[in-house]
């Protein structure tokens, strides 16, 4: 009879062999690794107004840190960090050579990279004024079909290219909005530079002061008519603002409405003070247009369960309902601002319609500082701030839904656009 013995194999060995398979398994990892690698330019040419997108190759780094400066400048050396992601959108507004540092960092582990911009002057000079309107369509009010002016057989099309032709240039003439959402976009043949600490364009009105306010002491009013305003950057450059690159500017009431210099006056008037963004309101072209003012003419409907009728003064005859439009009814939308007209006579005879503090079109005078605004402002559709470097599409709607007795409706008007940078205009801006 054979036995068979059963030996226990030996622990050594086996500890041996596990060590020397994890042995092989990390001297394998180590050559699977890719080695660490930063492909990068050390020099670029661009243009002014123009965003440069410099996008270094990194091989190997998995938990890197990245830290753009600006180290010189035409003016001089200067120490400014400008970005702190591995993509660096570069724009200035000043010819000349700039000079810039990517600090890449991993663990302890630290390497710097130099690199040259040149900054060359464009050949064909660029306007700072607003280039083309691309699209316009204004809510119900008193200047519509006037302004611009509407003929038999004007089309959408043709609606928006006698827009242009009003606004675009330097002799820009005026446009209504009409009432609330009423809407104009527009593109600048450049990219207004995003300049840090400064404001970067305007969005002309006809907004004043009022001569002779019964209230003691008010703040800033008259006729303000405030546009709410939206940019876009073309980071894909097909030459279109696409719908994901749209952001709307967040003025003062963006951020507390109960901050506004008026609030207490517009809360004893009994204004409807809300904000509210992604307001729709729907418009009903009219059953007949009547010769003379009357209380009820088009009749419009919100998504907040409200509807009213818009007015029709003793002042503009015209039908008030855009006649190029086909059908009975279009709805806008957009952010409704809180109500800013108020009655100071307690008579119906004296409105006043009170300016926001900043953010806003046809809010302020075009001279005034007020009137200008900082691309920094940009936020997204929840709030937040996003970091954009310059903007080449902007819309403005209306963004008050609220009549004011004799006066009528709260329409924005604008006339005209500009890039502040392009013209030498230096604003310093403060919220």
């Amino acid at each position: 009879m054979i036995r068979r013995i059963n030996r226990p194999v030996s622990w050594l060995f086996v500890g041996l062999a596990a060590i020397n398979l994890v042995a092989c398994n990390e001297d394998d990892k180590k050559e699977l690794l890719p080695p660490k690698e930063i492909k990068l330019n050390d020099n670029y040419t661009t243009t002014r107004s123009t965003v440069l997108t410099i996008k270094p190759e990194v091989t190997g780094y998995e938990a890197a840190t990245y830290k753009w400066s600006l180290t010189q400048t035409p003016e001089g050396a200067v120490d400014s960090l400008i970005s702190e992601e591995l993509e660096l959108e570069f724009i200035t507004i000043r010819p000349g050579t700039y000079a810039l540092n990517l600090e890449v960092t991993q663990a302890d582990k630290k390497e710097d990279f130099a690199i040259d911009v040149l900054v060359e002057q464009e050949g064909e000079a660029f306007s700072p004024y607003l280039a083309e309107v691309l699209d316009y369509l204004p809510g119900v009010g008193q200047f519509v079909n006037k302004l611009p002016s509407y003929e038999e057989g004007d089309t959408q099309a043709s609606m928006i290219a006698k827009t242009s032709d009003l606004l675009a240039g330097e002799d820009a003439s005026m446009i209504t909005l009409g009432g609330f959402g009423g809407y104009v976009t527009f593109r600048f043949d450049h990219t207004v530079a995003n300049l840090p600490g400064k404001r970067d364009f305007r969005v002309k009105g006809n907004a004043f002061g009022a001569a002779s306010n019964p209230q003691p002491d008010a703040p800033f009013g008259g006729s303000c008519e405030p546009g709410v305003i939206m940019v876009a950057y073309d980071k894909n450059q097909n030459g279109e603002a696409d719908p994901e690159e749209w952001y709307e500017i967040a003025g003062s009431a963006h951020h507390s409405v109960s901050s506004e210099a008026w609030y207490c006056l517009g809360k004893a008037a009994g204004n409807d003070l809300d904000i509210i963004p992604g307001y729709e309101i729907t418009y009903f072209r009219p059953t007949e247009e009547p010769d003379q003012a009357t209380e009820e003419y088009i009749r419009w409907e919100d998504n907040q369960g409200n509807s009213g009728f818009k007015v029709k003064n003793a002042f503009h005859r015209q039908s008030y309902f855009p006649a190029w439009i086909e059908g009975d009814s279009y709805t806008l939308k957009g952010t409704r601002l809180p109500e800013n007209g108020i009655d100071e006579s307690g008579q119906g005879n004296y409105y006043v319609l009170y300016g926001f503090g900043f953010g806003y079109a046809d809010n302020y005078p075009n001279a005034h500082d007020n009137s200008a605004i900082d691309i920094a402002w940009a936020v997204d559709a929840e709030g937040n701030p996003v970091h954009l470097p310059g903007v080449d599409f902007v819309r403005v709607h209306c963004g008050v839904n609220q009549e004011n007795g004799w006066l009528g409706e709260c329409s924005t008007e604008i006339a005209g656009a500009e890039d502040l940078h392009l013209l030498g205009e230096v604003i310093d801006s403060e919220k």
